[in-house]
């Protein structure tokens, strides 16, 4: 029997087709199937998965994340992604993006995925000439000389996702199959008519409430729900070959957000969670 060597970044590219793969029986249950990529994805990005400094190749990286930019701007998936985003943004009282606030990427170095959710944005930060700010504790040194060589601003606080808007200027927040909580923390920290000044790419929110009981929505996700009925959501046509990558994402707008009623945002109560409840790395951790 020959005696086959694999290195660990071909046992984690390995263990994303097996990722696939799994997705493409298991569509009989929504449930089993999300368990099924928590599973996965805490394996792929473990950090003790991480690729040794000897192993890693910063030009080979980069060559390869640049061919996957190469190939993602040819799809259908990033001409629905652009088409999708400016009808969004003609609605806004400021339709020029000041900046990309991009978290939740993953380990951009080894995971396929990270990979091509990364050359979306890095794409749109060109398309629109603005810079892109990233974050996700699970960055490891390698990710960060990545991002640095692709010139993505590394922010070093974990706020929960609490980012704010400011001076009346535009922010596109890509946040690729973040928990539910982030969202509910972003749009609580922006609650009123900044929210006017916030792209926000994410899992849908109409699916996020379709797919979960009224009890969950309450606890982890109260501001999505308030929101709804006043949300702009732009569907994205997700042709691409590795479907799972792009699932369920699409973008947000609160282009009439001036003319809801007043008291929607007197309940404005910071969100809670409890430790058992908790579906994000925190600041304490």
């Amino acid at each position: 029997m020959p005696n086959v060597k694999c290195s660990t970044g071909q046992l984690i590219h390995g263990f994303e087709k097996l990722a696939f793969a799994l997705k493409e029986v298991t569509t009989d249950s929504f449930y089993w199937n999300e368990r099924i990529e928590l599973r996965l994805k805490n394996q792929i990005e473990n950090p003790n998965t991480s690729l040794p400094e000897t192993q890693f190749d910063l030009g080979a990286t980069t060559t390869r994340i640049a061919d996957a930019k190469i190939e993602i701007t040819s799809t259908d998936l990033y001409a629905s992604v652009v088409a999708s985003l400016k009808e969004g943004i003609s609605g806004l009282g400021n339709p020029v993006i000041s900046q990309i606030i991009c978290l939740g990427l993953g380990k951009i170095g080894e995971c396929l995925t990270a990979r091509y959710q990364f050359v979306v944005i890095l794409s749109l930060s060109e398309l629109f000439n603005t810079k892109i700010l990233a974050y996700d504790p699970v960055f490891t040194e390698n990710d960060k000389k990545i991002l640095s060589t692709f010139n993505v601003t590394l922010l070093t606080d974990n706020l929960e996702g609490k980012y704010r808007v400011k001076n009346k200027e535009t922010v596109l927040f890509y946040m690729p199959h973040c928990s539910k909580q982030l969202t509910n923390n972003l749009l609580w920290t922006n609650w009123g008519l900044d929210l006017n000044y916030c792209i926000i790419i994410a899992n849908s929110f109409r699916k996020i409430i379709d797919s979960n009981s009224s009890k969950e929505i309450e606890v982890k996700a109260g501001y999505v729900s308030k929101i709804l009925p006043y949300v702009l959501e732009i569907a994205i046509i997700n042709s691409f070959k590795y479907y799972e990558i792009f699932n369920d994402i699409a973008i947000h707008v609160f282009p009439n957000i001036n003319m809801v009623c007043q008291d929607l945002w007197k309940e404005c109560l910071e969100p809670k969670y409890s430790e058992i409840d908790l579906e994000f790395i925190t600041d304490s951790k």
